[in-house]
């Protein structure tokens, strides 16, 4: 399991995210606004736009959230309190 990163499916995920970060410049961050395929680095495999739909939803989808063992509670309690904040306002 990678404890690095949690991914969350949110249908409104850039709304979501400028809500966290109005409120915590900073956090949070889309780490794969694009999936492998889109990358210039592959260009030479000849991929385009739409040959992967599951992969392109979820990178338009998916907000990851810092998640690891050595998280104290007063740091999930912020994450919480900062995606519930997002999600209700």
């Amino acid at each position: 399991m990678d404890w690095g990163l949690r991914g969350n499916k949110l249908e409104s995920l850039r709304r979501c995210i400028e809500r966290i970060k109005a409120k915590r410049p900073g956090s949070p961050a889309v780490y794969y606004p694009k999936c492998l395929h889109e990358q210039p680095v592959f260009k030479s495999t000849g991929n385009k736009l739409g040959d992967f739909p599951e992969a392109e939803k979820a990178s338009r989808e998916v907000l990851s959230l810092p998640m690891h063992p050595l998280l104290d509670e007063a740091t999930q309690e912020r994450i919480v309190s900062s995606l519930r904040t997002a999600l209700t306002d």
